[in-house]
């Protein structure tokens, strides 16, 4: 019981005083060996997201574009489409501010999972986009810090660049 009150108390410390530290929206903290921006503050409260490394505007081969911030990636320009995915903003599935990427958490230095907003299309005909669902995904960011990969099913694979 006491280990664990100190422990508790350790914790308040280590926040507290990274707190002091981190005063405005958007600041970075360290807490464990792991890098937080500040989503939040208030009176009393202050509301850290894990950063990642491949935070800030990806853009793919197509000319899409997107915007990471912590664990989520919004889409904030289509660059060029065809086939279902054409299909699948023509059908509104797809629209600019939507997130394509979400719930990305760290499973090693390099290596992330989370989920993919990937189109659902007609077997018979594959540019006819019947809807979106959500895939979970393998992301990796490349040593040379300016490419990730995501894989989804199968071979699919999407490579997004730093911009």
């Amino acid at each position: 019981m006491k280990k664990k009150v100190l422990m508790s108390i350790v914790l308040l410390a280590i926040i507290g005083t990274s707190a002091v530290f981190a005063q405005k929206v958007g600041d970075s903290v360290q807490l464990g060996g792991k890098n937080y921006a500040v989503d939040s503050v208030t009176a009393d409260t202050v509301l850290l997201r894990l950063r990642t490394p491949f935070d800030g505007i990806l853009v793919n081969s197509n000319g899409w574009t997107l915007s990471v911030n912590g664990g989520t990636g919004v889409i904030t320009d289509f660059g060029r489409v065809s086939g279902r995915w054409a299909d699948a903003i023509n059908k509104g599935y797809y629209k600019i501010g939507d997130q394509l990427l979400r719930n990305v958490t760290s499973t090693s230095n390099s290596t992330w999972s989370g989920q993919y907003l990937e189109v659902s299309y007609n077997r018979s005909n594959t540019n006819v986009a019947t809807g979106v669902e959500w895939i979970n995904v393998t992301i990796s960011w490349n040593a040379n810090g300016q490419t990730l990969s995501v894989l989804g099913r199968g071979d699919d694979l999407q490579v997004w660049y730093k911009r």
